[in-house]
């Protein structure tokens, strides 16, 4: 229950009310009685009398509604916030107001419910009008077409589509009747029901009006009692209790400075980048404060820390919140790394449920690595279970970062290091108030007093960062003294209780929204996710009656939606996360919780027990009873995880949603009670895993927005029908809308796609679709079937795609499987003003593209692929072609660049270069060209803006290769597949010419090189990269260098079948981290004596994670060159991680092992010499061993490895115990073994206390049945291990 305190403040609020009018009732009303016919009976003539004096009535009702409406509000705000003496009858007396309030919002429902009504019978009107016309259309053409003889445009192919039109896939069974269009009957019995039901639902209304205006008028002469007595505030709120937090953060934010709080963030990075604390290789530092105090704005400052990012080698955001998930929670810490690490091939994302499978995966990446995890938002002390996957990995470092309210969610933690953030510094939170309150206004500008009124306003915020930015948003909209002031009398100031509350001041700033904004903004929090989409959002709005259309102007109930979206930011109510997406804190989510009145209701099965009465918008997490709503009224209904929800569909409760959203993974088939719910104006089924769906859902017509799942087979036929359909989203791009779906589609906006395009007969049927008039298609699709487009003659594609012309408002345009020679005209002009991006996939008979695409002003992004020889026209008379393309992708085409005014490749070329600069992509940044034989008249040499280039397997290019890069200084990427770089005498002089010069590429970060002959332009390209992070080389001829000084940046290097040769007396790599080398990759240190054998070690001295895979002999790691693994290891002292795998390696003298003194994780696979671990008892960190396919291996150290967390076995034939010793590793937690069918006992002394996890699989049968066996020695020797 909430306090007295929070009803108080509650109390002071009225839900928000959506304006209650009966215009647009009156409007359906007159349009519903004028298309009536003639009464042919005297019962339809008295139907119809009724009608008329009902609208006569509600017309009269208009200005009393208006005028109720205005007097509940004055009331109410008269009495917001005070009291009389007698403090029963004001509190009875605003109670009276509030269900005034409350029974006028229920009329507006009602009103809304006939709206609704009124216009879904308009809509079906429409639609059968539209398709009985058109069907007289069809038929009055094919008559033309008989009597014609089937001539005219595409008579080529009539006879493939003529008549019976037997497609070359299967159709649904509707296409192809030629009844397709009709409607089913509708399902009401007779218009004179229809004109009775309007009556009731009318008369209902007016006596609710009725009612309203004769309590108000009791309560106009209460109040005129009031105004006698002196009134005195009535409110003695000493406590808050904050609703549960339902909010989600990300690492991202919009601050562009954080105000009072350096030393916090000093100290932050300090200790973050500092040793472990405690022993341990975890270290928490709790973040403690009031809600909106700059927790979560701290935590991201630190978080994305320059200092903090080049310390750390993985880092995740997670936002815990109030439900606490650990395997979600696992699953992001993984996913952040496969986001995070797009470099390292090794990391993939994980698609598993099992927590177990998670931890082991979360800890094999953690192997050896510095890790910052940050848990934001903590409710409760079960993130603690977090720890101890944590604690038992091999990491060197982790770090967390969490954030609370209170102390007691920390328990057992050692609260040492805890920071408690109070408020900022009055200075610094003076700077802060004058950045949020005049933003780009200059605070020197204005008068002292408003100064000291603003001083006098910041005394009341507590110094909290999130009040500062909500009241001086609020200021900001009027920079007067007037408007100061009254923010500062304003009486919920009273509402404060003590100095750590500032709900008051959050929702004076709700007070002073505009009343169009309030519904919306309390509509949010409704939404459960980490952010929701702008778009989404403002059709919900859309769906409930919160925007209407504008009769003044031409901007559409989008464009309004829009505007608010943008007010609620600028006001602080809502935070961007991007262009598209925004959140909101929870504090905000508090407040709009709060003045629903319990209209936003969120239910959780396990938790709450019904529903609150006033609910309208529902959210249900788990199994319900529908008896639990007891309103008829329910608007938005979210359904998580529900399971029978038929049910729960067809109670009278839910059959007026607008807006239905379901979250059900495991849901197949779409429940038949959704196809009757007439008033839906959203559904989304995209989280479905639903494969067909009815035609009925076609009778939905006031859907504007319809989500599908990416499993549905295809769209029901008669989706043509849904004329206000706004946004459809197949989930799969594949399964969009034929050509005769899309004809009544009106109002599509978005992305759309169209297929199916080879059954298209000609221009004029294409053209029906009316692309040209889609101003609001942002994304078009236009597919032919690859399969059967080639029975479809070419020249009918050209004249079907000629009439697919789209609005210049478009922004991508993907054509696929077009297999006519020439471009539409539409694209040999510059129309299509606003197209960023245009792929062009499988067209593989395009011979050529216009030069006016080369001038298309927006155009960003151009991929071509699979296409057999194109030509790209360009203009001589510009002085720019594709003067705003960032990234060009060449795939599988031979392309060519030809100057409109030349024939030869040559003289193209020159006409496309200007001295020192290329014409042609003067501003790319990203080019691919892949498997692409030819392309001609591109010199990459003038292309001086790349930032990343990627030549594979592509000849047409790789001749330019040698002199290209000189010019290239802006690259910080290059990749390179499969080049044989040609030399001749040209390339040769060029090659010298450039050593000579000393050229380099100063940003160059990355390369990455496969298949490369040419040894001596690999050894030229990395003596001038000084500042190279990672180099990859597979399968190239040997590389030399005679010097490493220009790769003293490297830090991680890759080779896959090469060999690499130093030439160096001492090479050394001093910020090398990884080495990987793969399938008899050999580094040879070529001119290192013997007298430096000790020292090969410090080649690498900062070397952490060390892979080797099928390399028997590992040559010049350390002296002499034919020395065996392991003594090359020898001196390692930073290593943590190391993987050797198909080696011939054979035990691990004592001597070797010793120097290695930072290997905590040591993995062996397929080492088919292996017998005995003997020596591994002298890594002093050794935490995890992981043993697999090596046949021999059977024999353990003679001494325990005492620091041991983890041991896996796998595949290890002779294995047949575990040692003695096991009993006396006191940290281990994990022990697993698998498939070493020759282990037939368990250790003589036992297991360790400490240990969690035991898994023995596919072992001796005799062991396994013994370790099931109750009481058995096994049994009871593994029965105390939790799993």
């Amino acid at each position: 229950m909430p306090s007295a305190t929070l009803s108080a403040l509650a109390g002071s609020l009225l839900s928000p009310l959506r304006e209650v009018s009966l215009e647009k009732l009156i409007g359906y009303l007159w349009d519903y009685l004028s298309s009536s016919p003639s009464p042919s009976s005297p019962d339809e003539a008295h139907k119809q009398q009724q009608l008329k004096d009902s609208l006569e009535a509600l017309e009269d009702a208009k200005l009393t509604v208006r005028s109720m409406q205005s007097r509940i509000m004055k009331l109410f705000q008269k009495h917001r916030v005070l009291g009389l003496p007698n403090e029963r009858v004001v509190n009875f007396h605003k109670k009276r107001v509030v269900d005034l309030h409350n029974k006028l919002k229920d009329v507006g429902y009602d009103i809304q419910d006939l709206e609704s009504k009124m216009n879904y019978m308009e809509l079906e009107r429409k639609v059968q009008e539209i398709n009985k016309t058109e069907e007289e259309e069809e038929e009055e053409e094919e008559e033309e077409e008989e009597e014609e003889g089937g001539g005219g445009e595409g008579n080529s192919t009539s006879s493939r589509f003529r008549g019976k039109r037997s497609f070359l896939f299967r159709l649904p069974a509707a296409f192809l009747s030629k009844k397709k269009r009709r409607l089913p009957e509708s399902s009401h019995s007779s218009s004179q029901s229809i004109d009775g039901d309007i009556v009731r639902q009318v008369t209902s209304i007016l006596k609710q009006i009725k009612n309203i205006k004769s309590k108000l008028k009791d309560e106009t002469t209460l109040e005129d009692w009031l105004d006698q007595l002196k009134l005195n505030g009535v409110y003695d709120a000493r406590e808050y209790h904050f609703t549960q937090n339902e909010r989600a953060t990300t690492s991202s934010t919009n601050e562009r400075k954080i105000y009072g709080r350096n030393d916090e963030m000093q100290w932050l990075i300090e200790f973050l980048t500092g040793p472990n604390v405690n022993n341990s290789n975890v270290s928490v530092v709790p973040i403690v404060g009031m809600g909106g105090i700059g927790k979560t704005t701290l935590a991201q400052f630190v978080f994305n820390n320059r200092e903090i990012q080049n310390h750390f080698d993985e880092k995740a955001w997670i936002c815990v919140s109030n439900y606490f998930d650990r395997c979600r929670i696992t699953k992001e810490m993984l996913d952040s790394f496969c986001f995070g690490n797009t470099s390292n091939s090794s990391v993939q994302c994980s698609n598993t449920t099992s927590l177990d499978l998670l931890e082991r995966q979360l800890q094999r990446h953690l192997i050896g690595k510095k890790f910052l995890l940050v848990l934001d938002d903590i409710w409760s002390d079960e993130w603690q279970r977090l720890l101890d996957p944590l604690q038992s990995s091999r990491a060197q470092a982790i770090k967390i970062i969490v954030t609370c309210r209170v102390s007691t969610v920390l328990r057992s933690i050692d609260q040492g290091n805890k920071m408690r953030l109070e408020g900022i510094d009055h200075q610094e939170y003076w700077s802060f108030f004058l950045d949020c309150a005049f933003a780009e206004n200059n605070p020197d500008s204005y008068s002292q007093e408003l100064h000291d009124i603003g001083r006098r306003i910041v005394k009341k915020l507590m110094g909290s960062p999130l009040a500062a930015k909500t009241v001086g948003k609020l200021l900001g909209r009027d920079l007067t003294e007037k408007h100061w002031n009254d923010v500062l009398e304003n009486d919920l100031w009273k509402l404060k209780t003590d100095a750590h509350d500032i709900m008051p001041a959050l929702a004076l700033s709700y007070y002073h929204l505009p009343p169009h904004l309030q519904p919306c903004f309390v509509y949010c929090s409704l939404m459960r996710y980490p952010y929701f989409g702008m778009e989404e959002l403002i059709y919900m709005w859309i769906a409930n009656g919160y925007i209407h259309e504008s009769k003044n102007n031409s901007k559409t109930m989008h464009d309004i939606g829009e505007e608010y979206c943008h007010e609620l930011l600028a006001m602080g109510f809502l935070d961007k996360v991007d262009s598209t997406k925004v959140k909101m804190h929870d504090l905000m989510h508090d407040i709009a919780q709060l003045v629903s009145h319990g209209e936003i209701c969120i239910y959780n099965a396990g938790k709450d027990e019904n529903f609150s009465k006033n609910a309208r918008h529902v959210y249900v997490e788990g199994s319900i009873d529908p008896g639990l709503c007891k309103t008829n009224n329910l608007r938005t209904l979210v359904l998580e995880q529900v399971g029978g929800i038929s049910p729960l569909l067809n109670h009278e409760a839910f059959k007026r949603v607008r807006v239905l959203v379901i979250f059900d993974d495991t849901m197949q088939k779409l429940p038949k009670a959704i196809y009757h719910l007439k008033h839906l104006q959203y559904l989304d089924l995209s989280s479905t895993s639903i494969k067909s769906i009815s035609e009925s859902l076609c009778r939905l017509y006031q859907l504007r927005v319809l989500k599908l799942p990416q499993y549905l087979l295809t769209l029901p036929s008669q989706v043509h029908n849904l004329i206000n359909l706004e946004i459809l989203y197949t989930g799969n791009r594949k399964n969009g809308l034929m050509c005769m779906q899309l004809r009544n589609l009106n109002k599509l906006r978005g992305w759309l796609s169209i297929v199916a395009l080879e059954i298209i007969h000609n221009k004029k049927e294409a053209a029906k679709a009316k692309l040209n008039e889609r101003l609001h298609i942002k994304e078009l699709n236009l597919c032919w079937n690859i399969d059967t487009v080639d029975h479809c003659k070419h020249v009918v594609q050209e004249k079907v795609l000629e009439g697919l012309q789209p609005h210049p408002n478009l922004e991508q345009l993907n054509i696929e499987a077009y297999m006519g020679s020439k471009p539409p005209s539409w694209l040999m002009t510059l129309a299509l003003q606003k197209l960023q991006e245009l792929s062009l996939i499988k067209c593989r008979n395009w011979g050529c593209l216009p030069a006016a695409l080369g001038l298309l002003p927006s155009l960003k992004v151009l991929y071509l692929e699979d296409i057999g020889n194109i030509t790209i026209e360009c203009d001589d008379s510009v002085p720019e072609m594709f003067p705003s393309l960032k990234q060009l992708e060449l795939r599988r085409a031979t392309v060519s660049f030809k100057s409109m005014s030349s024939s030869s490749s040559s003289s193209s070329s020159r006409s496309l270069t200007a001295p020192g600069r290329s014409k042609l992509f003067p501003h790319l940044q990203n080019l691919t060209v892949d498997k692409c034989d030819e392309v001609n008249g591109l010199l990459l040499p003038k292309l001086s803006t790349l930032d990343m280039l990627s030549l594979i397997d592509s000849r047409g290019l790789q001749n330019q290769v040698p002199r290209c890069l000189q010019n290239l200084t802006s690259l910080t990427s290059i990749s390179l597949f499969f080049i044989k770089v040609l030399k001749t005498k040209t390339t040769t002089k060029i090659g010298e010419q450039q050593q000579q010069e000393g050229w380099v590429l100063p940003n160059l970060k990355s390369i990455e090189i496969e298949c490369c002959e040419d040894k001596s332009f690999i050894r030229d390209l990395l003596l001038r990269v000084p500042s190279l992070l990672t180099l990859r080389l597979s399968k190239c001829s040997p590389v030399s260098l005679p010097t490493v000084e220009r790769l003293s940046s490297l830090t991680e290097i890759k080779l896959v079948k090469v060999e690499l040769i130093l030439e160096d007396l001492a090479p050394v790599f001093p910020s090398l981290k990884s080495l990987q080398i793969w399938k008899k990759s050999i580094i040879i240190f070529q001119n290192v004596t013997s007298s430096v054998t000790t020292q090969i070690h410090n080649c690498f001295p900062c070397l952490e994670c060390l892979y080797i895979q099928e390399c028997d002999e590992v040559h010049g790691l350390h002296w002499p060159i034919s020395s065996q693994l392991p003594q090359c290891l020898y001196g390692l002292s930073s290593l943590t991680t190391l993987y050797l795998s198909r080696t011939k390696i054979k035990n691990f003298p004592t001597e070797v092992m010793a120097t290695l003194h930072a290997l905590s994780s040591l993995r062996l696979t397929c080492c088919n010499e292996l017998s005995s671990v003997e020596g591994l008892q002298a890594l002093p960190s050794l935490r995890y061993l992981t043993i697999s396919n090596c046949p021999k291996f059977k024999s353990w150290c003679m001494e325990e490895m005492p620091m041991l967390c983890g041991i896996d076995i796998s595949s290890c034939q002779d294995l047949t115990s575990l040692p003695a010793w096991l009993h006396r590793l006191l940290s281990l937690k994990r022990l697993s073994i698998d498939k070493c069918p020759k282990f037939d006992s368990l250790p003589e002394g036992g297991f360790p206390s400490s240990l969690e996890t035991l898994k023995i699989t596919e072992c001796d049968l005799g062991l396994m049945e013994l370790c099931q066996q109750e009481q058995s020695p096994e049994w009871l020797m593994i029965q105390h291990i939790p799993e």
